[in-house]
């Protein structure tokens, strides 16, 4: 598969994911947080993956409560060949995905992984997600160290049954 397929793929992986996923307020961590030498991960999912899909996004709530900044500079799973960091941003009109040497959680601060901007892209997908599992994943910041945590894995097309509240869009009454 080349570069260019890939990319394609990856992008298409982000835009089913809403770019409307509300964070959660930084002094309410999840009941799934996990706490480690100050900093609280919480809200972790990606997608379930269209059959042979060989990327996927990654998302999560990054809480810094220690009173330096920190700096998340590496991921990894079990379940991927390999997670870089990107950055998503709109260049004339063209959106552009690049991948970040690390991202900066200031002390005090709350950084949200989210669809349409950072992110953790996992590369080389040995076998697909499916909705209702949880992918391992580990962390590494540049003072807290190695936090290892999970991402759900939410349906590709959330219904209003089964979406957070504010992602999905009722499309019942639109022509097609």
């Amino acid at each position: 598969m080349n570069r260019t397929t890939i990319c394609a793929a990856a992008l298409l992986a982000l835009m089913a994911c809403s770019p409307q996923t509300p964070a959660p307020a930084a002094d309410a961590p999840t009941d799934a947080a996990i706490t480690a030498a100050k900093v609280v991960l919480s809200d972790g999912f990606t997608r379930e993956t269209p059959q042979g899909a060989p990327v996927a996004g990654g998302f999560i709530t990054i809480r810094n409560d220690a009173a330096t900044a920190d700096r998340l500079i590496a991921a990894a799973s079990p379940r991927a060949g390999r997670i870089e960091l990107h950055d998503m941003t709109m260049e004339n009109g063209v959106m552009q995905m690049r991948p970040v040497e690390g991202i900066p959680v200031g002390p005090g601060a709350t950084v949200t992984l989210a669809p349409g901007g950072l992110h953790m892209m996992l590369l080389d997908l040995p076998t697909g997600f499916a909705a209702g599992e949880t992918i391992p994943v580990t962390l590494t910041f540049e003072r807290a160290g190695v936090i290892e945590t999970a991402l759900t894995v939410r349906p590709l097309n959330p219904t209003a049954e089964t979406a957070p509240a504010g992602e999905a869009h009722d499309h019942a009454g639109h022509q097609h």
